[in-house]
């Protein structure tokens, strides 16, 4: 489990990829997806509060929605934003500052899932729940503390 300080942040993918909330839209179910920086405040930059247990929430700026799922974790499952906390854990990487960002409590159908890229071919690249291989540095979040 890895210790990162609560605060906010911008997680990048190699390229200067950020998570984005799509348009910092606060409707339900808003699409999170992977773009380029959009110069638009608080859309590209996520709270992270630890929790007691060693997990963390991640909450967006611009639109206060948390980093969720709809109901229960599945494979190919689309990241959304949503009004209520989800708990996320993560997993150091080989890199410094960089983690594998994994639903908890172990594997589900037999595998972890974390936050990938999505299978679906579209723009932007959407986020979905993927099968986690911790030693595919691909799937690995950079997380720029922001001061």
């Amino acid at each position: 489990m890895a210790s990162v300080p609560n605060g906010t942040y911008t997680i990048a993918r190699p390229g200067e990829q950020l998570l984005t909330m799509d348009g910092g839209s606060s409707e339900p179910k808003t699409p999170v997806v992977l773009l380029p920086p959009t110069g638009t405040p608080g859309e590209q930059e996520w709270q992270l509060e630890v929790l007691s247990n060693g997990n963390c929430t991640i909450r967006n700026l611009r639109s206060e929605t948390y980093l969720s799922f709809d109901g229960d974790p599945e494979m190919n499952k689309p990241v959304v934003g949503f009004p209520e906390p989800r708990e996320w854990a993560l997993y150091q990487s080989t890199q410094p500052h960089t983690f594998h960002v994994v639903v908890p409590g172990g594997p589900i159908d037999g595998q972890e899932l974390g936050l990938d890229l999505s299978l679906l071919n579209i723009f932007p690249p959407r986020i979905a729940l993927r099968p986690l291989d911790v030693d595919d540095q691909d799937q690995a979040w950079t997380f720029q503390f922001m001061e």
